[in-house]
């Protein structure tokens, strides 16, 4: 049912922007997918040397300090207290279920399906922007997760140690529906009602991670953050084709 209901939102979504943008005419056929494949690609690569080139603009590090504060904070005074604060098994599984509907790869991918069955290139290339900020922002987070090593919230006794054997930091559905969103909202910022949906949508994907027992509320934290920076870069820079 929540993935139905996600799957009409993005449809509605997509209606409403091919509605409102000019259609620029390009056929979707072999070789143009081809093309466009081999973009998205590129642009994988882009978002990952993205990450470190985006968290260290000035502009970025006037709220990227105060996050890394607040995730200091949440790993030595919240992360265990809330953890154990969850105890309901049928509040875990109904958060993981949602959690895992796994709605923002559908949407890239269905993004651009449709900017190619209705030749709208912007639509189209935005779906693939889509897809590499959240392959770009899920390899960094890899990465990030073998680095750390982080226990996860179910590991007895649930202290979250780092370098305990986990990969609980930072949450990589955090990251990833994020970076979706950044990508939507930086490619149609004055459609707010679709860039605040997106995020909405990210946040409901992302928050899920904690009363489900899958991460600590400072995993979350730095995943969103992550896939922000990922998103936002990628979504403002090497645009495809004109709206």
């Amino acid at each position: 049912m929540v993935e139905r209901i996600l799957l009409v939102w993005f449809l509605l979504a997509t209606m409403g922007v091919m509605a409102h943008a000019q259609d620029a005419k390009k056929p979707c056929n072999v070789s143009g997918f081809a093309r466009q494949t081999w973009k998205e690609t590129e642009q994988f690569g882009d978002g990952l040397k993205s990450v470190p080139r985006a968290a260290i603009r000035p502009e970025n590090l006037i709220w990227e300090l105060p996050v890394l504060a607040a995730t200091g904070v949440m790993i030595a005074k919240v992360d265990r207290p809330a953890a154990n604060r969850i105890q309901s098994t049928s509040l875990q599984q109904t958060a993981s279920l949602w959690s895992n509907v796994g709605m923002e790869l559908g949407s890239g991918a269905l993004g651009y399906g449709v900017g190619c069955g209705y030749h709208h290139s912007y639509l189209r290339d935005t779906g693939f922007k889509a897809l590499a900020a959240m392959g770009a922002a899920g390899t960094v987070d890899l990465g990030l997760k073998l680095a750390f090593n982080r226990e996860f919230p179910t590991t007895p006794p649930g202290a979250g140690k780092f370098w305990g054997g986990g990969r609980s930091f930072p949450s990589g559905h955090s990251a990833t529906s994020f970076a979706f969103a950044a990508v939507v909202a930086h490619r149609y910022p004055h459609k707010q009602w679709l860039k605040w949906s997106a995020y909405a949508l990210a946040a409901g994907v992302s928050l899920s991670r904690y009363p489900a027992k899958k991460h600590f509320p400072s995993d979350i934290l730095m995943g969103a953050t992550l896939g922000y920076v990922t998103g936002a870069y990628l979504g403002d820079h090497y645009p495809c084709a004109t709206r």
